[in-house]
């Protein structure tokens, strides 16, 4: 069995036909703990959580078969809101079926939210790393939220439906969810990844290094030959843009 590493997954070669993709993400200090530093229902964190592995092995078309909950907290009342967070994304995903296991601090007292989700995915077929090339454009879905924002924000948050749809389209290279790190870290370690670098046309935008919180940005990769048509089908996406030979 061969580990590799590749952004933020974990790919497990199982066998010549057969691949795995592991995901995580935790969450702390968020919830209605008396010590959480951002007040906000359980249902909401355990959601938010769970959004994020499933972004990263959705946008790279790797299929989620579990789902393993990890929650610091007692299971009354605190855990069982969590979980229903957790079920209630999964339904929003298109994915009520998968297996859901995990786990709740029963023996201490805790004052403050904690949870962590790892979810597993495969690939349908042998899993082949994109290649962008010069000349290649980048566009945004989505805006950056981090913390209360997400909160006043959850009805416009990009969602798994553009993910599938963007998934079919031939004219988009490469998808990757924006965490923390920000837009254009991200978009430079697309640039990098394939030896090319990242001319933005508004470097000094403040809103490219600003936390993208629970995956609310989505890069896209666009190819060249196919981008006004790109444009035209998606109007409401950000033009970033372009990849360039170094």
């Amino acid at each position: 069995m061969t580990n590799n590493q590749y952004r933020d997954l974990t790919l497990l070669e199982i066998t010549s036909d057969v691949m795995l993709a592991i995901a995580c993400d935790s969450s702390a200090s968020i919830g209605r703990k008396k010590n959480d530093s951002v007040q906000i229902d359980p249902e909401v964190v355990a959601a938010c959580c769970l959004r994020v592995p499933l972004f990263e092995l959705l946008c790279v078309g790797a299929e989620p078969i579990s789902i393993v909950d990890v929650i610091g907290n007692e299971y009354e009342p605190t855990g069982k809101r969590m979980i229903a967070g957790i079920k209630s994304e999964m339904k929003k995903a298109g994915l009520s079926e998968l297996p859901l296991n995990g786990s709740t601090e029963e023996n201490m007292v805790t004052t403050m939210s904690s949870l962590g989700i790892t979810v597993t995915g495969k690939f349908n077929e042998k899993f082949v790393k994109p290649v962008i090339k010069a000349t290649d454009y980048l566009f945004q879905l989505g805006s950056p939220y981090v913390g209360n924002e997400v909160i006043e924000n959850l009805s416009t948050l990009c969602d798994y439906q553009d993910l599938y749809e963007l998934k079919q389209e031939v004219s988009v290279v490469d998808l990757l969810p924006v965490g923390s790190k920000g837009i254009k870290y991200e978009g430079d370690l697309m640039a990098e990844e394939n030896g090319l670098t990242l001319d933005f046309y508004e470097p000094e935008n403040s809103e490219l290094k600003k936390s993208a919180g629970p995956s609310t940005v989505v890069l896209v990769a666009v190819s060249n030959e196919h981008k006004e048509e790109f444009i035209k089908k998606h109007p409401q996406l950000i033009e970033l843009g372009q990849f360039k030979n170094k």
